[in-house]
């Protein structure tokens, strides 16, 4: 075996040729081929135009019961408003007379002064409230005690008088059983600094 003839190795390399077209080329290690690089590029299109298209999905489905609740939020408000337009009707005012009060500042002397009006809720008794001489004294000690607690610095701002408000409503309110108290209203309020 030593000696083969010529067309024998021959055909050992042309099998061999044969062969090696057979088997698949040794891909490169470690490198990107295109096609790869277009597939993740096109998952990541795909995947981000489908949470595009769910996160709107989802939104749209959120906001019917914002709406709702908006809406709702406004009939509650109209209604509240109507009652109030209601209430206004029947209710009467009792004007209080003027408050002039040293306030409870250490450091200088502030004085407030303010005029009250009571709301009522039924007009018809509101002769009754204003000649009843008990009351209006009892009305004015109970304001007078709370006023010349107050700071000036108390107040300066809005929410000070809004809890100033409030304080004389629920301090004032004992003494009404009918007519039932509304309101108290401030029709002026001047500090002197």
């Amino acid at each position: 075996m030593l000696f083969q003839r010529p067309e024998m190795r021959r055909r050992t390399v042309l099998e061999e040729k044969a062969v090696e077209a057979k088997e698949p080329p040794p891909s490169p290690k470690g490198g990107f081929s295109i096609g790869k690089i277009l597939l993740v590029v096109v998952l990541a299109l795909v995947s981000s135009a489908g949470g595009g298209v769910l996160s709107f999905v989802l939104i749209k489905q959120a906001l019917p019961p914002v709406q709702a609740a908006e809406k709702a939020a406004e009939k509650s408000e109209k209604v509240e408003q109507e009652k109030f337009a209601e209430l206004l009707e029947k209710s009467a005012v009792l004007p209080l007379e003027p408050f002039v009060v040293n306030l409870a500042d250490t450091d200088a002397a502030r004085y407030l002064r303010i005029k009250i009006s009571l709301m009522v809720d039924d007009k018809t008794k509101l002769k009754d409230l204003a000649e009843n001489q008990a009351l209006q004294l009892k009305l004015r000690d109970v304001i007078l005690e709370s006023l010349t607690a107050k700071r000036s610095q108390d107040l300066i701002n809005a929410e000070g008088k809004n809890k100033l408000r409030h304080e004389l409503q629920e301090k004032v309110a004992v003494y009404f059983r009918a007519p039932k108290l509304v309101d108290v209203m401030f029709t002026e309020f001047i500090i002197q600094l």
